[in-house]
């Protein structure tokens, strides 16, 4: 399965993992750049050594900065660009394959109780225990690259900082539904719903059962971009409070005293400059594999000090939109030539036969039709054998809800029928 997308892919699917890795990247991530600049001026001042340091400051300005934002089970690569003020977020599946550096294998092996080379990003950042410079290893083993710091967020303190952060808006293409800390239980519906803490976290630890990754990694790229927006509009002294209280909230290998003198500057850069990327891989086996080859690729430009990144995120979105038509087909025709189930939740008399004359006018081939009495459904749930089955079915049903699970009938896949698609 592909991966990649741009920022503007429109934040249409499901919204996501990570409002938080933007929230961190907005306020802090080009920290460890700005720490190092004001230790060698302050140096080579205090020396005397005006033309170096002169230069140095020149050199800062072409520098290229690269973070590692981790929340829930998931992970973001924050790149930054200071001479052209950019800035692209790549965030990592919770079950993107790591390989391991020999700190890490020990981590991992005591907390898995098995000797491996190689962990999911949501293993690995159990393992770490909160281990952020063992944890950028790994991603660093992995993608042949230099992070330059790390910051880390628990979930109570990830649900204040997206609270404190302000309005945000994610635009749902189905309904989700999730529980809260307090344990109670929340439906988003389709269409456009303010975001807030409880529900990022939701979404960032996977309990909001979003079975298409793709689909959840481009909503997450969005969401990321469109919270970077809203920290960075604040007004300058609400946005310095809102650095000031994120930093005493993450465990960062930064400070505030890092980057309060440049907060202009991280409030000024353009909204059509920021932007996210996927990394291009497969999905097997439940686990995405990261294609390294085309990873060098994308970070060769990514991390030049001269690299052409909107020449990248071109080339990204050209690719997607080929990758996305290919898979639709390829969908298509995998679920037309499995059986299909229907169950009748309603009390509508009928529905189920009309459902499978009409799917089966279309090409599906429908076996059983039966009466659910398990209780009436307002959204027609999908029930699919396994991840990535029947997502052809979708623009059939107003709000359907797809769940991994078995059928007693052994069906792969099984539609069972809300009242809101009544024909």
């Amino acid at each position: 399965m592909s991966k990649k997308k741009k920022k503007k892919a429109g934040i249409g699917a499901i919204f996501a993992r990570i409002l938080v890795v933007i929230l961190t990247m907005a306020v802090g991530g080009i920290a460890s750049f700005f720490a190092v600049r004001q230790f060698f001026s302050y140096k080579f001042a205090k020396e005397k050594k005006k033309e170096v340091s002169q230069q140095l400051e020149k050199e800062n300005k072409d520098r290229v900065d690269v973070a590692l934002m981790q929340a829930g089970d998931m992970m973001t690569i924050r790149v930054y660009h200071s001479k052209n003020n950019q800035m692209v977020y790549i965030p990592l599946c919770s079950d993107m394959v790591l390989n391991l550096t020999d700190d890490g294998k020990r981590a991992v092996e005591q907390e898995l109780g098995e000797s491996v080379d190689t962990a999911e990003v949501s293993d690995v950042i159990k393992a770490m225990n909160d281990d952020g410079n063992t944890m950028k290893e790994q991603v660093e083993e992995t993608l042949g690259i230099t992070i330059n710091s790390y910051e880390l967020i628990k979930d109570d303190d990830l649900v204040d900082i997206i609270n404190d952060a302000g309005t945000i808006q994610a635009d749902l293409s189905q309904t989700i539904s999730y529980e809260d800390q307090d344990g109670k239980s929340v439906t988003l519906t389709s269409g456009e719903n303010t975001v807030d803490g409880d529900a990022v976290l939701a979404l960032v630890s996977n309990e909001a059962n979003i079975e298409d990754e793709d689909v959840h990694m481009k909503l997450i790229g969005d969401i990321l971009v469109q919270a970077s927006k809203t920290v960075t509009s604040m007004t300058s002294s609400d946005f310095e409070n809102y650095v000031k209280n994120y930093y005493s909230k993450a465990d960062s290998d930064t400070k505030y005293s890092d980057v309060s003198d440049n907060l202009e500057q991280i409030q000024s850069i353009e909204e059509d400059d920021v932007n996210y990327l996927l990394l291009d891989g497969k999905e097997s086996g439940g686990k995405f594999k990261v294609d390294t080859d085309a990873a060098k690729k994308v970070f060769d430009v990514l991390l030049a000090e001269d690299g052409d990144i909107d020449s990248v995120l071109k080339a990204e979105d050209a690719s997607t939109e080929k990758t996305t038509e290919a898979a639709t087909e390829d969908t298509e025709d995998s679920s037309k030539s499995i059986t299909i189930e229907i169950q009748n939740s309603t009390k509508i008399s009928g529905l189920a036969s009309r459902w499978k004359d009409k799917l089966t006018e279309d090409g599906y081939s429908i076996g059983s039709v039966k009466t659910n009495r398990q209780g009436e459904l307002t959204h027609t749930k999908i029930i699919i054998a396994e991840k990535g089955l029947g997502q052809d079915l979708k623009s059939y049903f107003k709000n359907p809800e797809y769940e991994v699970g078995q059928v007693s009938s052994g069906a792969k896949i099984c539609i069972v029928l809300g009242t809101e698609d009544e024909i």
